[in-house]
């Protein structure tokens, strides 16, 4: 099973790299499902001894350290930050059946940040990686990343690129908007002004230039002396 079925790629999106938790964390509970599994055939002897309730304990047991195993791998392979050219994806695997996928595009993304703390934190390079966005949009975290660092760095690098790609895109459609306006008759000029001047107002924002007189604010309004 391959993680692009639970992303939906975009026209031009590609997938810089996957980040996940670093392995190591999941050391000691490997070791806790091989013990599982491997104790029946420890205690074989003992087992037996118990007639129909020791081989139940056993397959049990064996059920147990498989099942918890293999939870622990899909809970590896899935929870992850998959960073693209345009956007990073957090997917968030809560057991076998339930998965939720949070979306941050490169553009909205305010910061970036890492932590690493504790002692075998900082021996074995793994941490905390979070970003923050902008708006209402869910902040996105990922425990465990072995060299935050590392990542930390591709996303602020994505990040100055892809705002570079952004304001190139805006400066072209500001250019066209322009040239447009250039050629509109007086009544089409008119009926821009009046359709930029309501939408401005809807937003709740003060507009940087007096549309009634076409001079800044502080032009328009009389000194007093």
């Amino acid at each position: 099973m391959n993680i692009s079925t639970a992303i939906h790629l975009k026209d031009g999106e590609r997938v810089i790299r996957v980040v996940r938790h670093y392995f190591l964390v999941y050391v000691p509970k490997f070791a806790l499902a091989f013990a599982l599994v491997a104790a029946p055939i420890f205690f074989l002897v003992p087992l037996m001894r118990l007639r129909y309730a020791g081989p139940a304990i056993a397959a049990a047991s064996i059920g147990i350290g498989a099942i918890y195993a293999l939870r622990l791998m899909v809970m590896w392979y899935w929870n992850a930050f998959v960073i693209t050219n345009q956007r990073i994806m957090d997917i968030d695997q809560q057991g076998f059946f339930e998965r939720v996928v949070s979306v941050a595009p490169l553009e909205r993304i305010q910061d970036v940040s890492y932590a690493i703390r504790g002692f075998w934190g900082t021996v074995f390079r793994y941490g905390m990686l979070g970003i923050q966005t902008a708006g209402t949009a869910t902040n996105l975290e990922l425990q465990h990343v072995y060299d935050p660092k590392e990542a930390h760095h591709l996303i602020t690098e994505l990040m100055a690129g892809r705002a570079a790609e952004v304001g190139d895109g805006r400066a072209s459609h500001g250019a066209q908007l322009i040239e447009a306006a250039a050629s509109m008759n007086d009544a089409e000029a008119r009926a821009f002004l009046v359709t930029l001047q309501d939408a401005v107002r809807k937003k709740g924002s003060d507009p940087r230039m007096n549309l009634d007189a076409g001079v800044p604010p502080s032009a328009a309004e009389p000194r007093m002396d």
